[in-house]
């Protein structure tokens, strides 16, 4: 399994990364992506999505990035920006899938202080190509002023590749407008999650595959965004 082949469908609306390490040359491409809305943009979303570009372009360095992409434009009439990648991650481990979402379960569910409650929410779902693990994190993320901060959110997904491939596959989605997540990002990550297929098997509609929650630990009632929309 060593020559495993991942594909995976790319979201229309995310347009590929063209990495950049300065200030200026970050805002110029927000600038040419989002057209005349960047008209609209105020002081804080200036700083906001030009950050997250530059984050992004940091992130392409590592590696095993497969793929990567921004997402800019309005939703609702609203400026709204995200960034999605996917990566691969090796590992000496040559457990089976289900050993290794297990693994990560324990790992990636690790109390935020010594009696506190997991740092971050975490479900897995049964999905076409095995158990996949998928974190949602918020965090504070950029400071705007003395009193200020831009919140970002992040979600990834885990997929473990099967016994012998020595490899995990990585799916980020990570936005500073935290509102659009459960309407908009969440339906990008759960659609990028169904078209994976291994070896060169063609993807297929990602609305046709679904993907079943089997455990986590975030709220269970139907007031769980990420639960609400990831699964059918």
């Amino acid at each position: 399994m060593s020559g495993t082949r991942v594909e995976f469908l790319v979201p229309p609306d995310f347009v590929a990364f063209a990495a950049v390490d300065d200030v200026e040359e970050a805002y110029e491409r927000v600038v040419e992506r989002l057209g005349p809305s960047a008209q609209d943009l105020g002081p804080d979303q200036r700083r906001a999505v030009t950050d997250l570009y530059l984050a992004a372009s940091a992130a392409l360095t590592d590696a095993g990035v497969i793929w990567s992409g921004t997402c800019f434009g309005t939703v609702a009439g609203r400026l709204s920006a995200a960034t999605l990648s996917v990566t691969q991650v090796g590992t000496e481990d040559d457990s089976s899938q289900e050993v290794a979402v297990q693994g990560l379960i324990e790992a990636l569910t690790v109390p935020s202080g010594p009696a506190g409650p997991p740092s971050r929410l975490v479900s897995r779902f049964d999905a076409v190509v095995g158990p996949v693990v998928i974190t949602l994190e918020r965090s504070e993320g950029w400071q705007m002023g003395p009193q200020e901060r831009i919140p970002l959110l992040s979600a990834k997904a885990y997929l473990p590749l099967p016994s012998g491939a020595n490899r995990v596959l990585i799916i980020e989605l990570s936005t500073p407008d935290v509102d659009h997540w459960p309407d908009v990002y969440a339906p990008v990550l759960a659609q990028v999650v169904r078209s994976v297929r291994l070896s060169g098997l063609a993807a297929t509609t990602p609305a046709a595959e679904p993907i079943r929650r089997t455990s986590t630990t975030a709220p269970t009632g139907p007031d769980d965004p990420f639960a609400t929309v990831v699964h059918p």
